[in-house]
């Protein structure tokens, strides 16, 4: 077999659900990156991020995960029109340490991100992320998604394990 064939799944993939709320907090942690003239808000504006992702379940809103991108105004007709990119990168006491979702959408505070991807636990992950403002640079985030979770065959501890990489 080549390196870039694979056996037959000879089994059903399983699929699994995320349902995740945490609330974003985007205070000190963007930086401008392009900004044309005409000032903030502007057609070409642009910023790096690196919000912080907080469990609002967890004592003191412990920060779960991170939000790494960019935002850009894309629009040059009036009003604000954000295009967001980022992954969401999960870290310690998350349940979902090193994983991570592929973010993009528009607007920062209120209406939908599509997740296009993941990768460790949550790789090919697919779904929506549903934002609405949750006071000053906040705003709170329902991620709702489902993926399958992908295991390299050296990794597997069984032979009857599901969604096996073969090669």
């Amino acid at each position: 077999m080549a390196p870039y064939d694979s056996a037959p799944v000879d089994h059903s993939l399983e699929l699994h659900e995320l349902h995740y709320q945490l609330i974003l907090n985007h205070s000190d942690t963007q930086k401008v990156i392009f900004n044309p003239s005409g000032g903030v808000c502007k057609f070409g504006h642009g910023a790096v991020n690196d919000w912080a992702l907080e469990d609002p379940c967890q004592a003191g809103k412990k920060i779960v995960a991170r939000a790494k991108g960019l935002h850009i105004q894309a629009t040059d007709t009036g009003g604000e029109s954000w295009h967001n990119s980022f992954d969401m990168v999960f870290g310690d006491g998350s349940g979902l340490e090193g994983s991570t979702l592929q973010v993009m959408g528009s607007n920062i505070y209120d209406g939908q991100w599509s997740i296009v991807g993941g990768t460790g636990k949550l790789s090919m992950a697919r779904g929506v992320i549903y934002k609405t403002p949750a006071g000053p640079n906040k705003a709170k985030l329902e991620i709702h998604a489902f993926y399958i979770p992908m295991i390299r065959k050296q990794d597997a501890h069984s032979s009857g394990e599901k969604n096996v990489w073969r090669w």
